[in-house]
């Protein structure tokens, strides 16, 4: 399968903005090349015994910001949307140097680079993602989930997954029924399920995650608890959840909140992550005007997490 890869080059400060700016184009992921971020990989990572001086020196100090789209799209079209919102953000953000390109990439040129640097890792503080081609030895208390990505989003390491993970781990009761709204990878509903859930829907609109999320469910021993749908919320029969997670970005989010009342009971709890720090205040007055009390909230890097309650 073909993609289009369109990249855009900017700074530390502009490129969470520039990632949700890429993703409310229709991109069905993203990823950054930061220096400083690998610099601190290389400093803490203990699978790294040394790394060549001269390594992230080569990468420059400009972070780059890559995003995914099916190829049906036309890349010269949405090239030019995404240099039109870079201008529109410049009002208020520096993006310099704000280059845009793009390029067609294939699933296997994907699959064959970027599998090297995602290694086990804690997801929360029972959590432990492990791709499903490395080993790994878990300790007595370890929950593992053996995850491949594939082409979709939620491989953990972002903070909005991570804050969704950590807050569902903490709000999560056994025996009750979540609702994984974005799925992914399924990633959220796996991990749920793990922690004594009792079921789970998982819940995407793109293709590549549903396969994903259904190989990731199959793989991790769930599939009698969780079933992952291809849909929006508004298509699901109309049934309460327990806990919800709604992982994806702030206009959708909003876009959701006098819908999701119709999947909710008078003590379901809403996760709401994928926010970046500067649409915080929107989303919450969209949410509290309707009648919602935020009783948890997390701050990871740009983006913020809440939990709200009916």
């Amino acid at each position: 399968m073909k993609w289009i890869e369109i990249s855009v080059t900017t700074n530390e400060v502009a490129s969470e903005a520039i990632a949700e700016l890429l993703m409310s184009k229709g991109a069905n992921g993203t990823e950054m090349v930061d220096p400083l971020a690998f610099r601190q990989v290389l400093e803490s990572n203990k699978y790294l015994d040394y790394a060549d001086d001269g390594f992230i020196e080569s990468y420059g100090t400009d972070v780059i910001v890559r995003a995914y789209y099916s190829d049906d799209r036309d890349p010269v079209a949405l090239s030019e949307e995404v240099r039109l919102g870079l201008s529109d953000m410049n009002s208020y953000l520096d993006t310099a140097p704000g280059q845009v390109q793009w390029v067609i990439r294939s699933d296997e040129e994907w699959k064959d680079t970027w599998k090297q640097y995602y290694k086990p890792f804690k997801f929360t503080q029972r959590v432990v993602i492990k791709p499903s081609w490395e080993d790994y030895s878990p300790q007595p208390e370890d929950i593992v989930i053996e995850l491949d990505p594939g082409m979709a989003f939620g491989t953990g390491t972002h903070e909005t997954t991570r804050m969704c993970a950590l807050l569902g781990e903490k709000h999560l009761k056994a025996g009750e029924k979540v609702l994984d709204l974005g799925c992914g990878t399924a990633i959220l509903a796996i991990s749920a399920a793990k922690l004594g859930a009792a079921s789970a829907l998982a819940v995407d609109i793109d293709d590549a995650a549903v396969k994903a999320a259904r190989q990731n469910v199959e793989n991790n021993g769930e599939s009698t608890k969780i079933e992952v749908r291809l849909g929006e919320l508004h298509q699901l029969p109309k049934q309460a959840y327990d806990l919800i997670f709604i992982n994806i970005i702030a206009d959708v989010i909003i876009a959701l909140s006098q819908d999701v009342r119709d999947y909710m009971h008078e003590n379901t709890r809403v996760i709401l992550s994928g926010i970046i720090k500067s649409r915080q205040n929107e989303v919450k007055e969209a949410y509290t005007a309707l009648g919602f009390k935020i009783i948890d909230e997390l701050a990871m890097g740009e983006w913020v997490a809440m939990v709200l309650h009916a």
